[in-house]
């Protein structure tokens, strides 16, 4: 609603020690999903959007602005990549955190009614905000041997500027330097439907790489009012923080402690068990099949037993080739070596064939 107050961070505050308190004395009883990880997310976005509206206030009454801060909302959420194999999913590696603010409201006047102190007020607040989405998940999960390190339309541009990268400012009358920008075709789709709708647009040159993440940072904005949109690639209005050291936090306020990484290993691996089986099983079911046709077709076509024998031994070979470089190539080289013997097996069967047949 209108800010968040004292007694709402007082009140999850303690919710979060009371969790600490159980888990320190392994009491796991009535502990939720919220309580475990939910608090933790719940007070990074409530934190943020109380910093805010303090520094927003602070900076307001050195700018002789009244400020008053209007309905504003947001998500902290963990965040994960699913690849999949045959449609299926391989592997659920958690990436990071991601602070997406939809919106941050208020209601501004300057003190003097001078419409470009206001806008510039609007303005700085927009940018000062979009620096908090990256700042507050910092401080939330870094440690004093990892720092956790932070992603934000603020951040992405004061780091292209330090790698020496060009900075633009678009609007109508310069759109045609957006081919000049590397950007994914997302939100070059969005940047120019903003520029064509009369917006201005600052974004950098070229994807940054921070701890994993790659992409570039914008801003979208209303020049009459000088509000807008801080948005990153991916389309999140916020920021992104890389889970290396958040990971570690929340696999330990879930009672994994250091061994939760290892525990999340098993799990990967036990997938890559389950389909190299499956392979295995594929491999077997197709070389039975195709020795017990090749077998069956030459009983048919009338050739001696020994071209029998010859044949279905070469199949059986083949199988079992298969299978062992699989034991040790894993499931993906060996359905690819496996495909090639077969090509291989295939045309000795058939010169045996045409040479006794």
């Amino acid at each position: 609603m209108q800010g968040i107050s004292p007694d709402q961070l007082e009140a999850l505050k303690s919710r979060v020690e009371q969790t600490a308190a159980k888990l320190t004395a392994e009491d796991f009883s009535g502990l939720t999903k919220h309580d475990l990880v939910g608090s933790i997310l719940q007070a990074g976005i409530q934190g943020y959007l109380a910093e805010t509206c303090a520094m927003d206030k602070i900076a307001a009454a050195a700018s002789d602005i009244v400020y008053n801060r209007s309905p504003s909302y947001g998500t902290f959420s963990t965040e994960m990549n699913v690849s999949y194999l045959f449609g299926m999913p391989r592997n659920v590696p958690f990436s990071g955190v991601v602070m997406d603010v939809d919106q941050v409201s208020s209601n501004t006047e300057s003190v003097d009614n001078c419409y470009e102190d206001w806008v510039a007020f609007n303005r700085s607040s927009g940018m000062r905000s979009s620096a908090y989405e990256h700042l507050i998940p910092e401080r939330l999960f870094s440690t004093e041997e990892e720092p956790a390190e932070g992603v934000s339309t603020a951040k992405a541009l004061a780091l292209a500027m330090a790698q020496g990268q060009r900075v633009y400012t678009l609007t109508q009358d310069n759109s045609h330097n957006l081919s000049q920008i590397i950007i994914d075709s997302e939100a070059r789709s969005e940047i120019q439907n903003a520029i064509q709708r009369g917006y201005e647009v600052t974004v950098h040159q070229a994807p940054l790489n921070v701890n994993g993440w790659e992409g570039s940072g914008y801003a979208i904005i209303d020049p009459e009012n000088g509000v807008g949109a801080y948005k990153i690639s991916g389309g999140a209005s916020g920021g992104w923080s890389d889970i290396s050291t958040a990971l570690g936090v929340l696999l330990n306020v879930l009672g994994f402690g250091a061994s939760g990484l290892g525990e999340l290993e098993k799990y990967v691996k036990s997938i890559d068990n389950i389909l190299g089986g499956v392979f295995s099983s594929i491999a077997r079911i197709i070389g039975g099949l195709g020795v017990t046709l090749a077998g069956f077709d030459a009983y048919v076509s009338g050739c001696g037993l020994g071209a029998i024998y010859g044949i279905v031994a070469f199949g059986i070979a083949g199988v079992a080739l298969s299978l062992a470089l699989g034991l040790f190539l894993g499931p993906f080289a060996a359905l690819i070596i496996g495909a090639v013997i077969s090509v291989a097996i295939t045309s000795i069967q058939n010169s045996i064939k045409n040479s006794y047949c």
